[in-house]
């Protein structure tokens, strides 16, 4: 099993015509989603009885030092506005990357004493998480 590392990672976002580098990540998650239950019971059934339905690929969530000069989180701000959906690649430094389609529900910031501005930006995948590899 090959265990892959996530320092180094980065995240793009497609800004419309180009794929803009998001600076300032921190983390990400994506893939929390599930599949629908389809109910297939009928009065001849003695219990319940599911068949699996289409999958969600749930959110993917970024945290972020928030910049509002660095284009990608700016793009992340334009397409949230538009209600556009985008293009988002994940690539590992193993040169593994993930593609997939979102549009942005939310980028919020925070900070506090001793603190610098953080936030985060959470993004609906729609469609699937495509994995592949750079060659």
């Amino acid at each position: 099993m090959a265990v892959l590392d996530a320092q180094g990672a980065t995240v793009t976002f497609n800004d419309g015509t180009t794929a803009q580098t998001v600076g300032g990540c921190v983390s990400f998650s994506f893939g929390d989603g599930q599949a629908a239950d389809i109910d297939i019971t009928t009065l001849a059934s003695t219990a319940m009885e599911y068949r699996q339905g289409l999958q969600d690929f749930g959110d993917c969530t970024i945290e972020l030092k928030r910049d509002p000069n660095d284009v990608g989180q700016a793009a992340m701000e334009t397409a949230k506005a538009a209600q556009a959906t985008r293009e988002v690649v994940i690539t590992l430094p193993s040169d593994d990357v993930a593609t997939f389609n979102a549009y942005v529900k939310s980028i919020s910031s925070s900070g506090g004493v001793n603190d610098v501005l953080n936030g985060t930006a959470t993004l609906k995948v729609t469609g699937s998480v495509v994995w592949s590899t750079v060659v």
